[in-house]
């Protein structure tokens, strides 16, 4: 991502935050967004270190922002200004780590824990609506989602039990499904419940697509989650792991059938 000038719609964002989290008080709001704006004007080359400090003036917003939209305000900013000289110990970042931490502070624990998604670790509050609804770098204070309610909604994060794809030599016979592309699924649930809290170990990634297991004629199935509508039969390949959690999920330690082909 490359560095850019962010407007003073962004800085004026960082203040009313501040207001708005108690970190500063109204009358410290122009020094604040001023020292903010003079950081950030030196790192990207607008402002020489000969040049006076910008002027600047606060403007109030006319709503409380969203605390995960803060969070986005200052990352962005943090991320932007980062590189000029003085940074690791000036005044601006000093401020902006007492901002999130202000903002942290006040998130459910579930949103600050880290979560998996195609591989990469990530907070689970960056992975809520309200952080991709904010732009990266505002232009106006009312591109900034507003508190609504106060409630955070933390969405489930599916973690399940991984386990291996056994095919032919030469493949599975799934049509397109999905073990002919993937060598691992992770099972999420078992007959529409949750796996055990033991089997709860990995998310479902693109490489590893989740899976549900589901009872039939005497024995456990496999079957793609993403459709549950859908209707699969056997492609010949089979589910299986040497873990010894294994025998516990399914009660045996034998492989099950992976129902994945279409047609």
């Amino acid at each position: 991502m490359s560095v850019f000038q962010l407007s003073k719609a962004h800085i004026d964002g960082l203040v009313n935050a501040g207001i708005q989290l108690s970190v500063i008080d109204v009358d410290e709001a122009n020094d604040t967004g001023r020292m903010l704006l003079e950081q950030h004007y030196r790192s990207v080359g607008f402002l020489l270190d000969d040049e006076p400090p910008p002027r600047y003036a606060v403007k109030i917003g006319p709503f409380l922002f969203h605390v995960v939209a803060i969070l986005n305000l200052v990352a962005c900013y943090e991320y932007q200004t980062c590189e000029g000289r003085g940074w690791d110990t000036s005044p601006a970042r000093e401020w902006c780590r007492r901002l999130r931490d202000e903002a942290l502070r006040r998130l459910p624990e579930a949103a600050k824990q880290v979560t998996r998604i195609a591989g990469i670790e990530r907070p689970v509050y960056k992975t809520l609506s309200v952080w991709e609804d904010t732009p990266w770098g505002i232009a106006s204070l009312d591109e900034v989602p507003d508190a609504g309610d106060g409630e955070i909604v933390i969405p489930v994060i599916r973690r399940g039990f991984p386990v291996d794809i056994l095919t032919e030599p030469g493949g599975s016979f799934s049509n397109g499904g999905l073990s002919s592309r993937a060598r691992s699924v992770v099972i999420v649930d078992i007959d529409g419940e949750r796996v055990p809290e033991f089997a709860r170990i990995r998310e479902p990634s693109d490489d590893a697509p989740a899976v549900s297991l589901r009872f039939e004629y005497g024995r456990y199935v496999g079957r793609p989650t993403d459709d549950p509508d859908r209707w699969f039969m056997a492609s010949g390949a089979f589910l299986h792991t040497g873990d010894s959690r294994w025998g516990e999920l399914i009660g045996h330690s034998l492989p099950i059938p992976l129902h994945d082909r279409t047609e």
